[in-house]
């Protein structure tokens, strides 16, 4: 190394802010991994967009970085080639699996309320059933009164058949009630799901101009 080399990395050794971080390349394009801090170094390795780094010096006069990569690769890689968040397109994959699973909750819920409308149907029905029944019955009581002196045992034969309809009809009540709780849940689902469709539409505008290739530095030792 000549005399002008070893000068800048004296320098960049004293300018340089230790501190360790994890950091990720940014996703425009592989970005070469330098034996030194200018484009007249060696090139050791590139690295691909979204690939996590950890930063162990930066050099403001320099604009470059020393990173090392979980694989044990250290080198100088330009500072703007790093940036805090991950690749856009891990972070959209992120945002599409919460979004599909959003959806399949959603689908389910609407199957439960379709089988619980169901249930009720079925049990409104008994219940149709079950109160006819209980009229037809309070007649037949009522006849059997009359040519019946047991008239205890009638009345609480009556009372059992006015307790089993009123448990369809709190049974029914119930239903109507779930049902209404999840229609705003359904609600909720569908607002949320609007919600992220906006926000990855605004992400994806942000991220698509960023995401346009620059070119390499030339230069090799």
């Amino acid at each position: 190394m000549n005399r002008g080399a070893s000068l800048l990395l004296i320098t960049s050794l004293f300018s340089t802010v230790i501190h360790a971080e994890t950091m990720y390349v940014t996703d425009q394009f592989k970005a070469p991994v330098r034996t030194g801090q200018t484009n007249a170094y060696r090139i050791r390795a590139e690295l691909n967009s979204g690939t996590a780094v950890e930063v162990l010096n930066s050099n403001s006069d320099t604009g470059y970085s020393q990173i090392k990569t979980k694989r044990g690769t250290e080198g100088w890689i330009l500072t703007r080639y790093l940036t805090n968040q991950p690749a856009a397109r891990d972070q959209l994959t992120s945002i599409q699996t919460k979004l599909n699973e959003s959806f399949r909750k959603q689908q389910n819920l609407i199957k439960e309320k379709k089988e619980l409308q169901e249930v009720s149907q079925s049990l409104q029905q008994d219940n149709q059933t079950l109160t006819e029944l209980n009229s037809k019955l309070v007649d037949e009581l009522s006849y059997i009164k009359k040519v019946s002196g047991n008239a205890v045992n009638i009345n609480q034969r009556n009372q059992e058949l006015i307790e089993e309809n009123q448990q369809l009809q709190n049974q029914t009540e119930l239903l109507s009630a779930e049902n209404d709780r999840l229609e705003d849940e359904k609600q909720q689902d569908f607002f949320f799901y609007g919600a992220a469709t906006i926000l990855v539409g605004v992400f994806l505008g942000l991220a698509i101009p960023a995401i346009r290739p620059r070119r390499k530095d030339p230069g090799w030792v």
